[in-house]
C-alpha cells in the first residue's frame, strides 16, 4: 500500500529556513513577485487580488480554509507548473510550488486532486494524450505512427491535433504513459486511481510523493528516448494479456 506522506520531503525543503522567515527576507519574496501572496490574521484568510490561475488560487484557498483557525502565517503560492527557486538565487526564497528538480529550492506542496474514478478491468492498449509541452513527449507520438499496435499517442493543441480524451476516461485503458510536461505532468496520481499499468517516463521531476515511489512496483521506469519500452514489447510480446 502507497502511503503519500509528506513529512521527509517537507524536512528537506523546509532545512534552508529551520530557524524561521524573517520580514525582510518575506519582503525580498514579495518583491521578487514569483507567486501569490496569502496571509492568515486572526483566522482570517487574506490574497492579493492578483492571481494568474483563478481555478488553482481556489483549490490552494479550499484546502487553507481547511486549517484556518491555526496561527497567523504569511506566505507565497506559486500558482505556475514551473519552479521558481533555482538553486543560485541567493537568499533562498520561501516560495511553494507544485514540483521541481533538483535545481530549485521551492518547498513543494500538492497540487489539485482529483475526486473521480474510472472503470474497473481496463482492456485496450496503452495510450497517451497532452499538449506538446515538453519535446520529451515526441519520441512517444513517433513511436505511435511507427507501431500503432503497441501504443496509442496523439498531442491535442499541435497540428494536425487530435481529439482530446478526458483524463476519467484513460481508465479504460489497461495501460498509460506519465510523461513530463513545463513542469511534471501532474497526472500521475490520478492515473494511478485506474487501477493500470502505469509507464513513467524520466526521473528528472518531482512532485511532493514522489521519493516514496518505488519503481517496479508502483510504476515501469522507461528512459525519456523510449529506447527500453521498445525492447520491453520486443522481450515480453505476451506480457499484457498476461497482467
Amino acid at each position: 500500500m502507497l502511503t503519500l506522506g509528506t513529512n521527509s520531503v517537507l524536512n528537506d525543503d523546509l532545512r534552508p529556513f529551520r530557524e524561521g522567515v524573517s520580514e525582510e527576507l518575506m519582503a525580498d519574496t514579495l518583491r521578487s513577485d514569483v507567486g501569490t501572496h496569502y496571509q492568515i490574521i486572526n483566522g482570517k484568510l487574506y490574497r492579493e487580488q492578483n492571481c494568474m490561475f483563478p481555478a488553482r488560487c481556489s483549490g490552494v484557498e479550499h484546502f487553507i480554509l481547511q486549517v484556518i483557525d491555526r496561527r497567523d502565517v504569511e506566505m507565497v503560492v506559486n500558482v505556475w507548473d514551473y519552479p521558481q527557486v533555482p538553486g543560485w538565487v541567493q537568499p533562498i526564497l520561501p516560495v511553494r510550488s507544485f514540483s521541481k528538480t533538483a535545481n530549485y529550492h521551492d518547498i513543494m506542496y500538492p497540487a489539485w486532486m482529483f475526486w473521480e474514478g474510472g472503470p474497473a478491468g481496463p482492456p485496450g492498449p496503452s495510450v497517451q494524450r497532452g499538449s506538446r509541452t515538453s519535446p520529451e513527449r515526441d519520441p512517444l507520438v513517433l513511436l505511435s505512427r511507427e507501431a500503432p499496435d503497441l501504443v496509442d499517442a496523439e498531442y491535442t493543441k499541435n497540428q494536425p491535433p487530435a481529439q482530446e480524451i478526458p483524463l476519467v476516461e484513460h481508465c479504460q485503458y489497461k495501460y498509460l504513459f506519465n510523461f513530463r510536461g513545463v513542469a511534471a505532468s501532474f497526472r500521475l496520481r490520478h492515473l494511478f486511481l485506474c487501477g493500470s499499468l502505469v509507464f513513467h517516463v524520466g526521473r528528472e521531476w518531482m512532485e511532493f510523493f514522489y521519493p516514496q515511489l518505488l519503481p517496479w512496483v508502483h510504476y515501469i521506469p522507461v528512459k525519456q528516448d523510449l529506447s527500453d519500452l521498445r525492447l520491453f514489447s520486443i522481450s515480453f510480446p505476451l506480457l499484457p494479456s498476461s497482467v
